[in-house]
C-alpha cells in the first residue's frame, strides 16, 4: 500500500514577520520620542536664554538712563562715590527674571579737563540668590543667566 502524505502549507512565517515588524516599529517610536523630547528641551532653553538677555538689556538701558538723564538720582549719585548695585524685577513675559545692575565710575584727566567714565554691568537670571544675579550656588538645570556691559563717559 502506497500511502501518500498530504503536504501542509508552511505555517508560522507571518508570526515571525509580525514580531520583527513590531520590534522595528517600537524602536522607531522610542527614537522619535527621544528626539522630540530633546528638541523641546533645547527650544525651551533657547527661549529662556533670549528672555534672560532681554532682561539684561533692560537693566543696561535703565542704568544708562539713570547716569545720563537722571543726574540727581540716587543711582548716579551713589555710582559717583562708590560702586552701586540695584536689582530690577520685571512683570509680564520677564516675570521670573531679575536684573542686577552694577555701576562704578572713574574720573580721568584728558587734555586738561576731567572726564568721568562709567562702567555699567547688568546680570540677569531666572533664579536670583538673595535677590542678586548671578547665582553661583544654583544646581538647577533650568537656570539661565546673561550679562551685558556698557561703558559711558560724561
Amino acid at each position: 500500500m502506497n500511502r501518500r502524505r498530504k503536504l501542509r502549507p508552511a505555517q508560522g512565517f507571518l508570526v515571525i514577520a509580525a514580531v520583527f515588524l513590531l520590534v522595528v516599529l517600537a524602536g522607531l517610536v522610542a527614537y522619535l520620542t527621544t528626539v522630540s523630547t530633546t528638541s523641546q528641551a533645547a527650544s525651551a532653553a533657547d527661549f529662556n536664554s533670549a528672555r534672560a538677555y532681554q532682561a539684561a538689556r533692560a537693566g543696561i538701558e535703565w542704568g544708562a538712563y539713570q547716569v545720563l538723564r537722571n543726574p540727581g538720582g540716587t543711582f548716579k549719585t551713589n555710582c559717583d562715590s562708590a560702586p552701586e548695585k540695584f536689582n530690577l524685577t520685571f512683570s509680564s513675559t520677564l516675570l521670573p527674571y531679575t536684573a542686577t545692575v552694577r555701576c562704578s565710575s572713574t574720573t580721568l584727566t584728558e587734555g586738561g579737563s576731567s572726564v568721568t567714565v562709567y562702567s555699567i554691568a547688568s546680570n540677569a537670571c531666572n533664579e536670583p540668590a538673595a535677590g542678586d544675579c548671578p547665582n553661583t550656588a544654583t544646581t538647577s538645570g533650568t537656570y539661565v543667566e546673561r550679562q551685558v556691559t556698557l561703558g559711558l563717559s560724561n
